[in-house]
């Protein structure tokens, strides 16, 4: 008797860890999962409601650009994540898949600057997605976090050619803390000339 007692408790004991471990590998699968789509969900939601708007591309003699941006969304009041990279002219139609990885993209030093000339935060973005949850980019890139509806100016370093035959790729990003997607993109050049 004592003996079926022990055994039960064994068996009991037994399917209790068995239980709880499956519970942990389940729970640590799925919450990555879970906090993933959510954040999926809420990068399209607002890139459905995004407007990016650049300005041209304006080019010193010494090869320092300068363009004006706003990300707009009336009904988003968070901040919005900003990578700028340069691509050739002939690459400008397919301005939407060109990620800054590409050896035809050239990847120039910036700061943003918010509308009261302070030096937007900068931060590290290591993984990049697209609304539809495809990883874009992987990698280390210095992005700056910018406020929602407010025009920031965006300052490039080494712009060959005074921006001739590049323009300017404008990444616009929601960064939850845990993940970062591209919510949107805009492409600007320097302004023609009208002879």
């Amino acid at each position: 008797m004592v003996e079926s007692v022990v055994q039960t408790m064994i068996i009991v004991i037994a399917v209790l860890i068995i239980g709880l471990v499956v519970f942990g590998f389940t729970s640590a699968f799925l919450a990555p999962t879970e906090a993933f789509t959510i954040a999926e969900q809420q990068a399209s939601q607002l890139a459905s409601q995004t407007t990016i708007s650049p300005g041209p591309l304006l080019v010193s003699s010494n090869g320092v650009g300068s363009i004006l941006v706003e990300a707009y969304d009336p009904s988003y009041s968070g901040n919005y994540t900003v990578y700028v990279f340069l691509i050739p002219s002939y690459l400008v139609t397919s301005a939407g898949v060109v990620t800054p990885n590409l050896p035809v993209v050239k990847n120039v030093n910036f700061q943003v600057y918010l509308p009261n000339k302070l030096q937007a935060s900068q931060i590290t973005a290591t993984q990049i997605y697209d609304i539809n949850g495809n990883q874009l980019y992987q990698g280390k890139l210095s992005v700056y976090t910018i406020p929602s509806n407010t025009p920031v100016t965006i300052d490039m370093q080494g712009v060959p050619n005074g921006g001739k035959g590049y323009y300017v790729v404008i990444w616009v990003m929601f960064n939850n803390g845990l993940y970062m997607f591209r919510v949107g993109y805009a492409y600007t050049g320097v302004p023609s000339s009208t002879g």
